[in-house]
């Protein structure tokens, strides 16, 4: 299970890093798409840190919990925002709900 909790991580950290660099130039909001990138990078980071650190760090698991959900639930209003059919056109947006749902629940797991 610690596999796939670093691969669900690695994941999401690969995939914010390449959110953040195909952010369109000539878009006008391209400031609020940036900063969502960098989100889900945190997101991405803290969960690294507590799959790294396990018990070492107090209050980390409920840091990576909060940062999980919140991602989550900010990227279901984005689908649901944009619609089905938007949706089904950018899969990467339900690989990262699904990864994102799958870190909250590693995070709410036992502890290494």
């Amino acid at each position: 299970m610690k596999l796939l909790d670093r691969l669900c991580a690695g994941a999401l950290f690969v995939l914010a890093i390449v959110d953040c660099w195909l952010v369109p130039r000539g878009y006008t909001g391209r400031i609020w798409i940036f900063g969502s990138g960098l989100a889900l990078l945190f997101a991405a980071m803290l969960n690294l840190l507590r799959i790294r650190n396990g018990r070492g760090v107090p209050g980390l698991k409920l840091f990576c919990i909060t940062a999980n959900v919140n991602m989550l639930v900010f990227v279901i209003a984005l689908m649901a925002s944009i619609g089905r059919v938007r949706t089904q056109q950018h899969p990467q947006m339900p690989l990262i709900g699904a990864l994102l749902l799958l870190e909250t629940g590693f995070s709410l797991g036992r502890s290494a």
